[in-house]
C-alpha cells in the first residue's frame, strides 16, 4: 500500500461531527474491527496520521501484564519472564502474590533482570507486589548507533586485557566486568528494537531497518557481537585467576597470546568497517584471514603443548585462552558472511561486475 492515494468525501454525522471513512484494504491489513480505537496524530506539516491503538511500536503505548508468582516454582523463571517481556515490548509488568509477602528470591530475580536492562525501573512496590516499567522511547535509539556501541565496548575490553597482561594492574581487568554488563544491556535493547520493528514498519524506518528481512540478519549480527563480548569476559576471568608472575613465567607464551589478541582486535575492527560500508571485498578478506588465523591458533596451541607440558595448570589456562580467541574468530566469521549476503541484495549498485559478467557470459547461439 506504499504510495497509495485515495480521495474520500468528508461527511457530516449528526449536528456537528465530521467523519471520513477508512480504506477497507488498510483496515483489513491492520486488523481493525468495529469498536476498536485508533490514534490520530497531528504532524508538523499539518497532516494527520492515523495509527492503530494497539500498534505498540507506533504509539509507544504498552499493555500491562500481571504475573502471579505463587504459580512459579522454577528458579530463574521470574527473571526470564521480565527480560522476555522487555524484549517483546511490554512496558508494564506486575509481579504479585495474594495474601502473602513476595519471597526474597523473587525480589532478587527482579532486581537481577533490571540490572541487565536499559531504561527499566521499579515504579511501585509493596510487600506483596512489584510493578516494573520500561521508560524507553524506542524512536530515540537507532540501530546503527547501538551496534557501534557494542563494537566500542568490545575494543575497550580487549584493550583492558592487553594492558593488564603487560602491567598487571587489577583495577584495569576489573573494568571488563562492567563493560561486559553494559554490552549485555545494549544487546537486550537492540533485540527489543528489532522485535518492535517487526510489529511496526514506521518504527523500523525510524530506527534504521531498511527492509523487514534485515531484522533476522541484524539479530544474528548483534548476537555474534554479544557472544564476542562474553568470550572476551571469559578470557579475562582466566587471566585474572593466574598469578602475574606465573603468567609471565614463559615470556614467549605471553607474546603469542598478545599477538593473537592484536590480530583478533584487527579483525573485529575490519568486520565493523565492512558492515558499515557494505564492502563485499573487505568482508571476503576477513573470511580469508580467519582461515589463516585458525591455522595460527593451532600452531600456538601445539607450541603450548610442547613447551609448557610440565606445568599442567598453566598449560590448561593458556589453552583455554586461545579456545576463547578461536570462538571470537568464529563470531567475526558470521558477521562477515552476513555482510556479504546483505551487500548482494543490491548487486547492480554494490557489485557492478556481477551484472557485467552475466552480460559477457551470454551464449551467442552460433557454433564454434
Amino acid at each position: 500500500m506504499s504510495g497509495h492515494m485515495e480521495i474520500r468525501k468528508v461527511q457530516k454525522l449528526g449536528y456537528s461531527t465530521i467523519v471520513v471513512s477508512l480504506p477497507r484494504s488498510w483496515v483489513r491489513d491492520k486488523g481493525i474491527k468495529k469498536g476498536d480505537n485508533v490514534i490520530i496524530r497531528i504532524e508538523d506539516d499539518g497532516s494527520l496520521r492515523i495509527i492503530p491503538y494497539n500498534d505498540v511500536g507506533d504509539t509507544g503505548i504498552g499493555e500491562s501484564y500481571q504475573v502471579d508468582v505463587s504459580k512459579i516454582t522454577s528458579k530463574g523463571l521470574v527473571k526470564r519472564i521480565l527480560i522476555g517481556s522487555y524484549l517483546v515490548g511490554h512496558d508494564n509488568i506486575t509481579f504479585y502474590i495474594n495474601g502473602q509477602r513476595l519471597p526474597n528470591w523473587v525480589i532478587d530475580e527482579i532486581q537481577s533482570a533490571i540490572n541487565r536492562l536499559s531504561g527499566v525501573q521499579i515504579v511501585d512496590q509493596s510487600l506483596n507486589k512489584i510493578t516494573v516499567q520500561c521508560l524507553i522511547d524506542s524512536t530515540k535509539f537507532k540501530l546503527n548507533g547501538l551496534i557501534r556501541r557494542i563494537y566500542t565496548l568490545i575494543f575497550s575490553m580487549l584493550e583492558a586485557i592487553e594492558v593488564y597482561i603487560k602491567e598487571g594492574d587489577p583495577s584495569v581487568i576489573e573494568q571488563v566486568d562492567k563493560m561486559e554488563d553494559e554490552a549485555d544491556r545494549v544487546y537486550w535493547l537492540t533485540v527489543r528494537q528489532l522485535l518492535l520493528s517487526q510489529k511496526s514498519w514506521r518504527l523500523a524506518k525510524e530506527v534504521g531497518v531498511e527492509h523487514p528481512y534485515h531484522i533476522v540478519g541484524n539479530r544474528a549480527i548483534v548476537k555474534s557481537l554479544e557472544e564476542i563480548a562474553d568470550r572476551i569476559h571469559d578470557f579475562s576471568m582466566v587471566v585474572r585467576k593466574l598469578d602475574f608472575q606465573d603468567l609471565h613465567k614463559y615470556p614467549e607464551a605471553v607474546n603469542k597470546i598478545l599477538y593473537l589478541l592484536d590480530y583478533i582486535n584487527m579483525m573485529v575492527g575490519d568486520s565493523m568497517q565492512a558492515l558499515i560500508e557494505l564492502n563485499i571485498v573487505r568482508a571476503n578478506e576477513i573470511l580469508n584471514k580467519i582461515g589463516m588465523f585458525r591455522e595460527d591458533v593451532k600452531d600456538v596451541d601445539r607450541w603450548f603443548i610442547n613447551t609448557i607440558r610440565d606445568d599442567v595448570d598453566l598449560l590448561s589456562s593458556f589453552r583455554l585462552m586461545i579456545s576463547y580467541i578461536q570462538m571470537i574468530a568464529d563470531s567475526v566469521d558470521s558477521i562477515a558472511e552476513i555482510t556479504i549476503n546483505r551487500t548482494l541484495e543490491n548487486p547492480e549498485y554494490n557489485v557492478k561486475w556481477i551484472k557485467e559478467v552475466k552480460e559477457y557470459a551470454q551464449p551467442s547461439g552460433k557454433g564454434a
